[in-house]
């Protein structure tokens, strides 16, 4: 049961808020006034995400912290991304938990949090404000996709469900693994098709540059699949005229914006082969390990992304079947042939090259998750047309429908999973916020005892990895061992 008393006034007044925008918006979109109904989204959709990122004062465990820590160095240099700025004991540079050049993630997106670390302070709320920001964007981007490759309604159901969906948002708060490395990865790569599907229905050429500059974004963030829209665009050329795979000239339009992507992401690939030698040469191999060996744990079956499918667009069983019919009838009309191989492909490519590769994690397919939301807004508008078939009255149909919608958005949001994660409400199953809030307690004080000096701190954890928050909330070297003699001299020896 969701009583809310857990959450705070002010969270409940942001989040409350929150929904009545978007309660205003689909009941707009239904007065047809799309425009407005989309500004309402965008609002609405920011402050969803302002409310389930600033519910956890702390940076969470796992990848959150480590990303923070990285941006928040990145500050003093943007071209050197370290995670310990200045490491006092010896370190292994393939140890991307405890090394000193940091180069395990691409860096836009590290970038991003940095320029809002600056312009917002240290703080968790900071960290994640770049995610808020593109998450809302993202919903834009997935109407114009659905308008154009469907109609505007199933544009707008699909942008309204991935506002609203709880995955998505508990990677922007910096829950999930791997947070806003996933968020932004994936606004890029949505905004690449985005891109794409624009030029496709206006031929304008300024989509060119786009689509280039967007898709070597995405490399920019989590490596090669980020060029995903190339391999459709070329899967399409010929679809409807075979003799167009084998022209040349057909291919200009797609060569001049991958020429554009490898202006983006080559020249930082070649700084740090020749800046950060044995680091980057270490993460580029890991990056070829991921598809043919486990890393770190994280495998699982053929049927991993498949089963996932509940993880991403809503729990139970019945969801990826209802997912697949929602894709079938999405295909069924979409508006061009081109289109429906482009959306088909998308999504082969990505379940079956994650599927086929070694390690696996949940997020890696939410880089089509836009086409699966537009999927469930095509489920849902041919149900309620069915329903109102033989119905003349457009008032009710208009009431029906935007009940019918938010009703469906209720479950997406799943609010009774965000108050057991990140309230006290159950405290012996909220992943130990406790324990995170004895680690703030250490920082805390930390910085009101050591203030402005530069201090090492040993045997600095309160929860595990808490001396990678200490880092980022002060200006101290934290590790999480305990030093022998020899180590202790030897720090004493480098201030």
């Amino acid at each position: 049961m969701i009583t809310l008393v857990f959450f705070t006034d002010v969270q409940i007044l942001i989040l409350v808020t929150s929904l009545v925008i978007l309660i205003g918006s689909t009941v707009i979109f239904h007065l047809d006034k799309a425009k407005t109904a989309l500004t309402f989204l965008f609002i609405g959709a920011i402050g969803l995400g302002f409310f389930i990122a600033s519910l956890d004062n702390f940076l969470v465990l796992w990848d959150e912290q480590y990303h923070a820590l990285v941006a928040k160095n990145m500050l003093q240099n943007p071209l050197k991304p370290t995670l310990y700025s200045t490491p006092l004991l010896d370190y292994d540079h393939k140890n991307w938990a405890g090394n000193h050049i940091w180069l395990h993630k691409q860096p836009l997106f590290l970038w991003q949090i940095a320029l809002s670390l600056k312009a917002f302070g240290i703080n968790a709320l900071a960290v994640r404000i770049p995610s808020i920001i593109l998450h809302a964007i993202a919903a834009l981007m997935v109407y114009r996709i659905g308008k154009i490759s469907y109609n505007a309604r199933v544009g707008f159901y699909g942008a309204l469900f991935f506002s609203v969906a709880y995955h998505l948002l508990e990677l922007v708060a910096g829950k999930y693994a791997t947070d806003h490395n996933d968020t932004s990865f994936m606004f890029y790569v949505t905004a690449s098709f985005w891109a794409w599907f624009e030029y496709k229905n206006s031929q304008k050429r300024y989509w060119l540059v786009l689509i280039g500059i967007f898709s070597g974004g995405a490399v920019l963030v989590k490596w090669l699949v980020g060029l995903l829209i190339y391999a459709v665009w070329g899967i399409t050329l010929g679809v409807t005229d075979k003799k167009k795979w084998l022209q040349i000239k057909s291919y200009f339009p797609l060569l001049t914006s991958f020429a554009i992507s490898l202006v983006v992401f080559i020249p930082w690939q070649l700084y740090i082969l020749f800046k950060y030698p044995a680091e980057a040469a270490h993460e580029f191999q890991l990056n070829t390990d991921h598809f043919f060996n486990v890393i770190e744990g994280h495998d699982g079956d053929i049927w991993f992304h498949f089963n996932a499918i509940s993880d991403i667009y809503g729990a139970g069983d019945a969801v990826p079947f209802l997912l697949l019919i929602g894709l079938f009838l999405y295909l069924k009309n979409a508006t061009t042939t081109v289109y429906r191989v482009a959306i088909l492909s998308a999504v082969i490519i990505t379940y079956g090259f994650y599927s086929m590769a070694a390690t696996k994690m949940i997020s890696f397919c939410i880089i089509v998750a836009p086409f699966g939301f537009l999927a469930l807004g095509a489920l849902t508008d041919w149900l309620l047309s069915l329903l109102f078939v033989k119905v003349k009255s457009r008032k009710l149909e208009m009431v029906f429908r935007s009940m019918a919608v938010l009703g469906l958005c209720f479950f997406l949001l799943n609010l009774s999973k965000i108050q057991q994660y990140h309230t006290d409400w159950k405290p012996m199953d909220n992943n130990n916020r406790n324990a995170e809030y004895e680690q703030m307690a250490v920082i805390e004080k930390l910085n009101n005892t050591l203030k402005e000096g530069n201090y090492a701190v040993f045997n600095a954890n309160k929860r595990f990895g808490g001396h990678i928050s200490i880092m980022f909330y002060t200006n101290c070297i934290a590790y999480d061992v305990i030093p022998s003699l020899a180590e202790i001299n030897d720090v004493k020896m480098q201030s």
